[in-house]
């Protein structure tokens, strides 16, 4: 029977160098999709001069001030999400489905009855809904006839004393491997190199101080798996009032909880016939974790009873994080006697533990517009601006994130975002559609291009109760680098995503 072990936490001491502290991980903090109610959905997110709308509380605090009456709602989704990588000319499809909890909420109408006031009614509400679902698998496969893994643990072992990364007697990989993460001098870097000379993916010299990679190739071909899951959900807690007929203002307090797995994985075969190394797999396993929160503020007006304007400012998200990784290295080889040897490492339960970090996302603002034709439809309009480059990672003493955020500043840019969207109504049914487009935030728009995308649905008013449908669509082209250093290719990525939601939503 195979003993399990508890995780061992390695307070990690160095500074980050890893994977998980590079910009695509604080972009997949910063940036959300299009999530919410049906009805939000259907029309793509162009609710900031509407209202009356749960998820749109989230873009506009006064959304709950137009409510009529109190209400609940809730919603579920399902989602799919297609990958078609291309890596070295090799095209890989790979298809994710999900489902679940999307949105649940309520507005509480305090209504004035002395009509001689200007405040004619208060609402408190409050709405959770899931921003982002990194519910993910991503294959990438190819020949690679530039670089193989040993070039990854070869630039961790550049200048290192090679010496350090023997076993002396009574000493353990895990032993080793655990001083390395918890000692100030050596951390993430010593590690990565340590794994490569143990697994015998390179060779020291002690003689020439220097380091002899075993793998032997022209090309390589690579097996490389991108594996997400967990999510992101936003709390509203709003405030909001009407002044007279025409004016409506809010403020909400939102909090933030995140939780972001990843095991990425790569699998590489196809050396030369007079190469020691036969094939390596390696694994890492990242999880953060952590919350957010951030203050907002929106105001809708109505100068007349077909128009409506809307805008909002939302604060920074002050987020609070951590991070755990651990890994995983085996290897196959042959000697100079063709004897063969499977090497396996299994450090899954040495857990790396960081110190806490913060991440500051960059304000939002809007401005709506919308025209109401009587009661038989709409149309409305949200232009969404956001400046990335002021995204900013603490803390402040940390020479890594200085230079992290240097290379934000320099790679980041402002975006524009718009959303379209428009309702017909028929006696109790009402017929929707919408479109979305946002820019990237990389100025080098080749890394993750801009997003678009159309979204309909329908929906059902039984007068106390209306349900809803929607499909949402969204597409993005963007790259994947495997690797922080050494093994830098990267593979391109064709992203589909459909949502299916369903809302029902009660009036009391």
């Amino acid at each position: 029977m195979k003993p399990h072990l508890l995780p061992f936490l390695i307070p990690f001491l160095s500074l980050w160098t890893l994977t998980a502290q590079n910009l695509d991980l604080v972009r997949v903090i910063t940036q959300e999709n299009i999530s919410g109610n049906a009805r939000y959905e259907a029309m793509s997110g162009a609710f900031g001069a509407l209202g009356g709308n749960l998820s749109a509380i989230h873009i506009n605090p006064a959304a709950s001030a137009v409510f009529i009456a109190n209400q609940f709602g809730l919603s579920t989704s399902a989602q799919s999400t297609t990958n078609n990588t291309s890596y070295f000319g090799t095209s890989t499809p790979t298809e994710n489905r999900n489902s679940g909890l999307n949105q649940i909420g309520g507005v509480l109408i305090l209504k004035n009855n002395n009509k001689d006031m200007g405040w004619k009614k208060v609402a408190f509400g409050f709405n959770a809904q899931m921003q982002s679902s990194y519910n993910n698998t991503i294959q990438i496969n190819g020949t690679n006839t530039e670089n193989g893994l040993d070039t990854y643990f070869l630039d961790y072992a550049a200048g290192k004393n090679g010496g350090t990364f023997g076993l002396n007697d009574g000493e353990t990989v895990r032993d080793v491997y655990q001083f390395f993460g918890k000692s100030a001098g050596y951390g993430f870097e010593y590690q990565q190199a340590f794994l490569g000379y143990q697994g015998y993916i390179f060779d020291y010299l002690e003689d020439d101080n220097l380091f002899l990679s075993n793998a032997i190739y022209s090309s390589v071909q690579h097996n490389h798996k991108i594996q997400t899951s967990g999510d992101k959900w936003d709390m509203a807690f709003t405030i909001s009032g009407q002044y007279n007929d025409w004016l409506y203002l809010g403020a909400n307090i939102n909090f933030s909880g995140i939780e972001y797995r990843q095991i990425s994985s790569t699998t590489e075969s196809g050396y030369d016939l007079n190469s020691p190394m036969r094939e390596i797999y390696f694994q890492n396993n990242l999880y953060t974790y952590g919350g957010g929160v951030s203050l907002q503020f929106g105001v809708i007006a109505t100068p007349n009873k077909n128009v409506r304007l809307g805008a909002s400012f939302k604060s920074p998200t002050w987020y609070s994080l951590k991070d755990e990784f651990s890994q995983y290295l085996e290897t196959q080889s042959n000697d100079a006697e063709g004897n063969s040897f499977n090497d396996v490492i299994d450090l899954t339960n040495i857990v790396n533990v960081y110190e806490d970090y913060t991440i500051k996302t960059p304000s939002e603002l809007r401005g709506s517009l919308a025209y109401i034709f009587g009661t038989s439809g709409l149309v409305s309009f949200d232009y969404i601006v956001k400046s990335y480059q002021n995204t900013h990672i603490g803390p402040n003493d940390n020479d890594v994130f200085i230079a992290l955020n240097d290379q934000i500043d320099q790679s980041w840019t402002s975006t524009s975002s718009y959303r379209i969207g428009g309702e017909y109504r028929q006696g109790g049914v009402s017929l929707r559609a919408g479109y979305h487009l946002e820019e990237s935030p990389y100025s080098n728009a080749s890394i993750i291009e801009d997003r678009s995308g159309y979204s309909f649905g329908i929906g059902f008013n039984f007068k106390s109760s209306v349900i809803n449908l929607s499909v949402l669509n969204s597409e993005q082209n963007r790259s994947h680098q495997l690797y922080d250093t050494g093994l830098v290719d990267r593979a391109s990525n064709a992203i589909d995503l459909q949502q299916f939601t369903v809302s029902w939503n009660l009036k009391f």
